[in-house]
């Protein structure tokens, strides 16, 4: 976990002073002026915590520590200020861009338990973040994967979106990427909900029937009391919602007050449905173009340029059964004997459809080989 820290000031003489007095307790930088330091985060990135004079010549305090919310909204910022800045230094505090200021001249000491109090800050919040990256994220990637075994087409349809949903919403700078991949795992439980007769047609969209139309909103509801889920449900909940504001729920939210997420999902759910049934990712993007109240234009237009430079899948091989591994991707539809599919291609697997594998395999016969892509650099022997 980093423990840089960053000061900046437009007062070379400040920084020195400063830098004499706390390089032995802190891994220490300094940045004169804002472009500095914007070629201090690109270079050394990311600080656990910055400080940043409120008046400098050029990209002002402010500007500066916007700028460094957006790139690494986990860094603690603190802002030096002179008196009669203090009511613009406040109203930084209360909108969120600052954890702390501190006024001019400050006291060495004083800076320095400002520093650690904001490296605590740091921890506590990427500590948090980990558990629900990982510790959260691991145990609902395992549930989506089992319940493969209960609907192949919409549970495993789900783990392929969510890698294409992520590396989406990062070249958008969303925020809270792992909701959206939370989100994009749990976006069919609503279907749970849902009487066997009426997920026949297995679509999102609202012409599928009321039923089918409204189960991104039951999935959200079921989610909205879990804790730390309410980010996932709310983008759930606006899934089947057109960008127009048409579809459901029917309320008045359209356009860029959707929330991002859902935008996102939304696009990549529907290709990655399309380009299974028109067998084509250029026929399925074409389709969705012609459509343009349904889809954020920004966002289809950015995962159009995402497929373009999608590197080439490696070469099939056929393995049997027992010899399938974690990482590895489907390249075509892995069915029982009798023609039921059981998990589809373009799937990678995943821990949770090995051990479904192995438990289908003593009730009924699956076919084999099976037709797999290894992971980069990865061997069969391996």
């Amino acid at each position: 976990m980093s423990a840089k820290v960053l000061l900046v000031d437009d007062e070379e003489n400040i920084l020195q002073g400063y830098h004499r007095v706390l390089r032995s307790a802190f891994e220490l930088d300094t940045a004169l002026g804002g472009v500095e330091a914007l070629r201090c985060m690109d270079a050394r990135g990311p600080y656990a915590v910055m400080v940043v004079d409120m008046r400098m010549p050029g990209m002002s305090g402010l500007d500066l520590l916007e700028e460094a919310r957006v790139r690494f909204p986990d860094t603690t910022r603190i802002m030096l200020t002179g008196n009669s800045d203090q009511k613009t230094a406040m109203d930084a505090v209360n909108h969120g861009q600052v954890f702390r200021f501190l006024t001019k001249p400050c006291p060495a000491e004083d800076l320095e338990l400002a520093i650690r109090a904001g490296l605590r800050q740091y921890q506590l919040v990427r500590a948090e973040k980990e558990l629900l990256e990982q510790t959260l994220t691991g145990a609902i990637t395992v549930l989506s994967e089992l319940l493969a075994g209960v609907d192949p087409v919409m549970f495993s349809r789900s783990q392929v979106v969510r890698e294409r949903a992520a590396r989406l919403a990062r070249d958008l700078g969303c925020e809270e990427v792992w909701a959206v991949e939370i989100a994009a795992l749990l976006a069919p439980i609503g279907r749970v909900a849902l009487p066997a007769w009426a997920l026949k047609e297995g679509s999102f969209r609202t012409g599928s029937g009321d039923l089918l139309a409204a189960f991104p909103e039951v999935g959200a509801r079921l989610l909205q009391p879990i804790p730390r889920l309410e980010g996932a449900a709310r983008i759930i909940r606006y899934l089947a919602k057109g960008f127009d504001g048409s579809g459901l729920p029917e309320d008045d939210l359209r356009g860029e007050a959707l929330p991002l997420g859902s935008r996102i999902l939304k696009v990549v759910w529907d290709f990655t449905e399309l380009e299974q049934a028109r067998q084509s990712a250029t026929v399925a993007l074409e389709e969705m173009r012609l459509r343009p109240k349904a889809y954020d234009p920004r966002v289809l237009e950015a995962f159009g340029t995402l497929l373009a430079i999608r590197p080439k899948p490696p070469a099939a091989r056929d393995l049997r059964l027992r010899d399938l591994r974690a990482g590895m991707t489907l390249a075509s539809d892995l069915c029982a004997e009798g023609g039921g599919l059981v998990l589809p291609a373009e799937l990678r697997l995943g821990a949770g459809h090995l051990e479904l594998l192995s438990s289908l395999a003593r009730l009924v016969a699956l076919q084999e080989p099976v037709s797999v892509r290894l992971p980069d650099g990865a061997s069969h022997e391996a």
